[in-house]
């Protein structure tokens, strides 16, 4: 399998500091390149703002299961971003949409969402009523994305088709880092 792993965003809550904010001895964009690859998934790292930053945070786990491509119209939002990745996606595979933002997503997680994949088009975690990512997609998905005209969101192109909620029971799913004080709450209470 592969993943679109969307790390072009502003993070102006953060002060455009997340990505780059130190967890587990590296960045964060880099902890979560590096648990996509653990997964052993094609990862395609979507760069934006700070892009050659990222890249340096990602230059040591240079290989060929990871392709960094970089959004020039990061500023209008994941959608164009997704696009971006889908861009380099293979063809007739399934993938996952994730964000480079929830540090508590490891292997584990997207090799648990892999064995739930049954017939559905879609499937996204949800804990405790709350839905959220990765997102696994049928390779179809694909070209679905690549034909959207910008600004689209992934929400609004999967109200069209059956999306599967496979129910979790683990935070991580839901946990991102946008704001200073929720990193600084990470770095205190890592799990709940």
């Amino acid at each position: 399998m592969q993943n679109i792993l969307l790390a072009a965003g502003l993070g102006t809550r953060s002060g455009g500091e997340k990505l780059l904010l130190p967890y587990k001895g590296q960045a964060l964009v880099a902890h979560a390149a590096q648990q996509s690859l653990k997964a052993g998934l094609f990862t395609i790292v979507v760069t934006g703002f700070r892009n050659e930053e990222v890249e340096l945070a990602l230059k040591e786990m240079a290989c060929p299961n990871l392709v960094l491509v970089h959004n020039d119209n990061y500023t209008q939002g994941q959608g164009s971003s997704t696009l971006v990745g889908a861009k380099a996606l293979r063809e007739n595979e399934d993938f996952f949409i994730s964000l480079a933002d929830m540090p508590l997503i490891e292997a584990e997680h997207y090799h648990l969402l892999a064995k739930k994949f049954s017939s559905s088009d879609a499937l996204r975690p949800i804990y405790q009523g709350q839905i959220g990512h990765p997102v696994l997609l049928r390779a179809n998905f694909k070209a679905l994305i690549l034909a959207q005209p910008i600004p689209f969101t992934m929400q609004g192109l999967l109200q069209e088709f059956h999306v599967e909620l496979c129910v979790v029971d683990d935070e991580a799913f839901v946990r991102d880092i946008d704001t200073i004080h929720a990193y600084a709450e990470l770095l205190i209470h890592p799990r709940p």
